[in-house]
């Protein structure tokens, strides 16, 4: 008898150590992944760690960065938006425009800002009140916004921009590879890290995200909860798309298409869910680096540009798989 317990206890504990091998394994591969690519391309070409390459890799990150830290705040709270990309092209355009037309920085950064929130609003609104699935009402609003914004502007870019405009994204700071666009998106990862983490903004995200019916009985509002999400996603989206104008030099209304999947992908990697109350911003940006570190890789290598869509393809499949089986493994976790 006391050799069956035995056994059995042995089994027990080689099944906990196989799961706590892989759980931390699909937990922090992706930092050992980061680590791999930098070293790898560092290896195959010299080019990678310039200067140059670095400052250019540093520009180009803030615009998904910023959608990557919205995406991830609304994936936890067990929403999707595939109208972010939209949403950053629609405000960024019409920044670029009130700008050409000699509107205050403060009024064009103020009307960009309340557009996103706008749209952000409008997404959460209908997906609470109506009781809508957020992939498939995004999917239309991203449409509906991208349309909008092409038929205003005939699709054509917004030149002729202001000097203060440019400047928003390409000032230096302290360094000639660091530019205002990466500090304003650093600044805003580690806010809303923290705010995740220690407030209660970031505790009801979790507990809606988790389980919208406890969260209700618990006395959280989970539309307005819901809403305002959407609402700084929104915000946030608006943002990344006046940086990502400024740091062009147009209002570019074509720009930030399937940014929202790329960022979605970032957050998984990183450890967020699809289902909500899961994920941290900590580790969504270690999501979007590894997955800029690799393009940006492929891009000094010269690498075909088609080749490198099909391997952006590619990294959101995996990010797929890799959501499947951590869903699968908190599930056997639990029972």
């Amino acid at each position: 008898m006391n050799q069956k317990i035995s056994s059995n206890t042995k089994v027990v504990a080689k099944k906990t150590v196989s799961f706590n091998i892989r759980d931390l394994f699909l937990k922090y591969s992706i930092y050992l992944v980061l680590v791999v690519l930098i070293i790898v391309f560092s290896g195959i070409s010299p080019k990678f760690l310039s200067t140059a390459n670095i400052g250019n890799f540093l520009r180009q990150i803030p615009t998904v960065g910023i959608i990557t830290v919205a995406i991830t705040m609304v994936l936890i709270t067990g929403g999707v938006d595939l109208s972010i990309g939209a949403i950053a092209a629609f405000a960024g355009t019409a920044a670029a425009y009130m700008a050409v037309h000699g509107f205050n920085p403060i009024i064009v950064i103020a009307a960009c800002l309340l557009i996103g929130a706008l749209w952000g609003m409008f997404n959460g609104v209908l997906i609470t009140k109506f009781k809508l699935e957020p992939f498939i009402l995004t999917m239309g609003t991203s449409y509906l916004i991208r349309g909008l914004i092409l038929f205003f502007t005939n699709g054509i870019y917004i030149k002729g921009v202001p000097d203060w405009f440019y400047s928003l994204a390409n000032t230096t700071v302290g360094s000639r590879i660091v530019h205002s666009n990466t500090v304003i998106f650093v600044i805003l990862a580690i806010i809303m890290s923290f705010v995740m983490k220690n407030t209660r903004f970031g505790r009801y995200s979790y507990a809606v995200g988790s389980n919208k019916e406890s969260a209700r009985l618990s006395g959280i509002n989970v539309n307005k909860h819901f809403v305002k999400v959407y609402v700084i996603e929104g915000i946030f989206a608006a943002l990344a798309g006046l940086l990502l104008m400024s740091n062009l030099n147009v209002g570019a209304p074509s720009e930030a298409n399937g940014i929202d999947l790329f960022a979605m992908a970032a957050a998984i990697i990183g450890g967020a869910q699809f289902g909500g109350g899961i994920g941290t911003i900590g580790g969504a940006m270690v999501g979007i680096l590894t997955i800029q570190v690799f393009q940006n890789g492929l891009a000094i290598l010269g690498v075909n540009t088609f080749i490198q869509q099909a391997v952006t393809g590619g990294i959101i499949v995996v990010a797929v798989i890799i959501d499947f089986y951590r869903k699968r493994s908190t599930f056997k976790t639990k029972l």
